[in-house]
């Protein structure tokens, strides 16, 4: 199976997907066509985005920030330290090390439970699962075409998180960072994920359920606790 029709087998036979990913684990596509993706809409936001504005929105209302800091700050930030920055922080090199990461908890996962597959499994499981955030930033990009400002909300990086859909909390208000982190495509992903830890493992639901879901709530809860204290 090639990689284009891979990726329109996880979103429409899974399972054949995670089939095929476990007889040949392949991860260079997806983590290619992501990183490249994020990097797009990144350099197309910091671009057009009024940047004394944006800064106003990051700085000039942060609870977090005392005012020396927030002059600092506002001083420090320009429009090429903003697109850089979150281009290498975010794209170039936030991504990759997300997925080892996440790839080599599974890796430790996958030994205490036996479940019977390589590191580089993992790391394809969490490359092909990471297509999920093509739908935030193509939702991001068709945001950017329809706005008729410049004065765009840094939350359209983030079209599809539960800051954005429900609860609209400013930059450095409680919970604010907790909530652009939950959204549907990660919601997506770990379902996918459950997908084919069932189908690698040949276990039952319950068992793939809890190897990718009790991990989570784990880290969200202390993600929680310190993003609303």
């Amino acid at each position: 199976m090639k990689n284009l029709a891979l990726s329109v087998a996880l979103a429409t036979a899974p399972s054949s997907a995670f089939g095929e990913l476990r007889e040949r684990p392949r991860f260079w596509f997806p983590l290619l066509l992501v990183i490249a993706s994020t990097a797009a809409i990144t350099f197309w936001y910091y671009s057009v985005v009024d940047v004394d504005w944006l800064k106003d929105v990051m700085f000039g209302n942060n609870p977090g920030l005392a005012e020396e800091q927030r002059t600092v700050a506002m001083n420090m930030t320009n429009r090429t330290t903003l697109l850089w920055s979150s281009l290498i922080l975010g794209a170039l090199i936030g991504i990759p090390v997300w997925v080892l990461l996440q790839a080599l908890f599974l890796q430790i996962a996958a030994k205490v439970t036996r479940v019977p597959v390589g590191f580089k499994h993992w790391i394809a499981m969490s490359s092909w699962t990471m297509l999920t955030a093509l739908l935030s930033i193509v939702v991001a990009a068709i945001l950017l075409v329809l706005s008729e400002t410049t004065q765009v909300s840094p939350g359209v990086m983030q079209p599809l998180s539960l800051n954005e859909l429900l609860f609209h909390r400013p930059i450095g208000s409680p919970g604010q960072g907790f909530l652009d982190s939950l959204t549907i495509p990660s919601l997506l992903a770990w379902i996918l994920m459950i997908i084919g830890v069932r189908v690698w493992s040949q276990r039952s639901w319950l068992f793939s359920a809890a190897f990718v879901l009790v991990p989570v709530v784990v880290i969200y809860s202390v993600f929680a606790f310190l993003a609303f204290r």
